[in-house]
């Protein structure tokens, strides 16, 4: 490839039919919700609509693969957007010790999400003050969430991320899931 080894992030991209395996370019210091969300401080070609994804593999919903050496994808169609590793998504919520500005702790909390081709669950990250549709109204265009198990609707193949990058576009609807078995205000004395 020519370039550095540690800048290829591995990826599955999500659409509505098919799922994408490949690689991306990435600088160590972006995110993928930075590639993803066009945000991409090192590369300004990465900012477009437009996804440049090498050494593809497509899985079509019947089973059948096909490889392909370079494909681009439109941004806006990917349902979600998942890596094979936690920290490759994170940016500076992986590195130990004190953070940098603009750094904010966030706490998880679990929630299960439906788009028309998926169902999501996992952990999404959100400030201290937050609710989830806080985080879902945010302009960012992909929502993060870590510990995901995505299911396909149409076969039922199921796949296990540790961070999964979800299109807002694409979400029909999200809950919060229950965090503990306290019954709701209401019904308490």
């Amino acid at each position: 490839m020519g370039m550095d080894t540690a800048e290829w992030l591995a990826v599955k991209l999500y659409m509505q039919t098919q799922v994408l395996s490949g690689f991306i370019y990435s600088p160590s210091e972006d995110r993928l919700l930075d590639i993803l969300g066009g945000l991409s401080v090192r590369r300004p070609q990465s900012r477009g609509r437009f996804l440049e994804l090498s050494d593809v593999t497509i899985q079509h919903a019947d089973g059948r693969e096909e490889k392909l050496p370079a494909a681009y994808v439109n941004k806006a169609t990917v349902h979600l957007a998942a890596t094979s590793t936690a920290n490759s998504g994170r940016g500076l919520g992986a590195k130990l010790g004190p953070k940098p500005y603009p750094f904010v702790e966030k706490s998880p909390v679990p929630v299960r999400l439906l788009t028309a081709a998926y169902a999501v669950t996992g952990s999404l990250h959100r400030g201290n003050y937050q609710r989830a549709w806080h985080v879902l109204e945010e302009r960012p265009m992909f929502l993060p969430l870590t510990n995901g198990e995505i299911c396909a609707l149409a076969n039922g193949t199921r796949w296990k991320v540790p961070f999964v990058a979800v299109n807002k576009e694409h979400v029909l609807s999200l809950q919060e899931e229950e965090t503990s078995p306290l019954s709701p205000p209401e019904l308490r004395e």
